[in-house]
């Protein structure tokens, strides 16, 4: 089985709106969330998605979930933890719970607020995982690097030709997480920014796919208004595009989505 993570537990104290986290926010004819839900939704070797929420914002999730996503689609929303690497924690729990999923299943995790990620990401990671253990969606740094301990000084400046902007999906099997994960102090646990970093700090190498400059993550204020004119631009174009060939590719308003039976499932 192959699963897509959806990391939506975050509340975006970064944006300026303290009682509405980001991945909330309308983009297009929809949400931020939903967008990104339905980008792996729609895509055929997906064959379920998890969304770990923060518990405070579940109904919320819920509500949009019923009022977006195809009613008979293939999404769970279960309950995130205290950070990013405890959510995908339980969202594995759920999927081994829930769907049966052992060991050798992989699973896609991905921001929440990463709204325009592709189908040829999603197919290029699922490929990957025919000889890794993990890969990471990744931009090459077009921007010269600067490291400061400071802030104020800059100290090294590294070859930028070697510089890689990691993005997500980060994709593994789910026994490989298990295994790095529990092997890890509780300090290790919360110091790691994602689960690339879990998995270099044990030896193993990270592959990289090619990711999309696209493929932002909604950070800042400035993040959120390019977003908006990125989901007009592609709603637009979709609108419009009647080619076979892009079946697969997210429809927000024609209903010429294929999904899998959902399956009603208490958490």
């Amino acid at each position: 089985m192959t699963i897509a993570g959806i990391v939506a537990g975050g509340t975006g104290s970064r944006m300026g709106n303290a009682s509405l986290p980001k991945q909330f926010y309308e983009i297009g004819s929809q949400t931020v969330i939903t967008y990104t839900v339905g980008r792996f939704l729609a895509y055929s070797g997906i064959d379920a998605v998890i969304i770990g929420i923060n518990p405070a914002f579940r109904k919320t999730m819920e509500k949009l979930a019923e009022k977006y996503l195809p009613r008979e689609a293939a999404y769970y929303i279960t309950d995130g933890g205290a950070d990013r690497n405890a959510t995908i924690e339980r969202i594995i729990a759920f999927a081994e719970k829930h769907l049966g999923c052992g060991d050798e299943d992989i699973i896609l995790t991905h921001d929440a607020v990463r709204p325009f990620v592709t189908s040829r990401m999603i197919a290029d990671s699922i490929a990957a995982m025919a000889d890794c253990e993990i890969c990471t969606a990744a931009i090459a740094s077009t921007d010269t690097i600067a490291v400061s301990q400071n802030g104020n000084l800059a100290e090294v400046f590294p070859d930028r030709s070697t510089i890689y902007r990691i993005q997500t999906p980060q994709t593994f099997r789910i026994g490989s997480f298990k295994a790095v994960f529990s092997s890890l102090t509780p300090s290790e646990k919360a110091s790691a920014t994602d689960v690339c970093t879990l998995f270099r700090s044990h030896g193993k190498p990270v592959r990289l796919i090619r990711g999309d400059e696209q493929n932002i993550k909604l950070t800042y204020p400035f993040d959120y208004e390019l977003a908006k004119k990125i989901a007009a631009a592609d709603e637009s174009c979709r609108a419009t595009d009647t080619e076979p060939k892009r079946a697969q590719t997210l429809r927000l308003n024609d209903g010429e989505l294929k999904m899998k039976t959902k399956r009603e499932l208490a958490d």
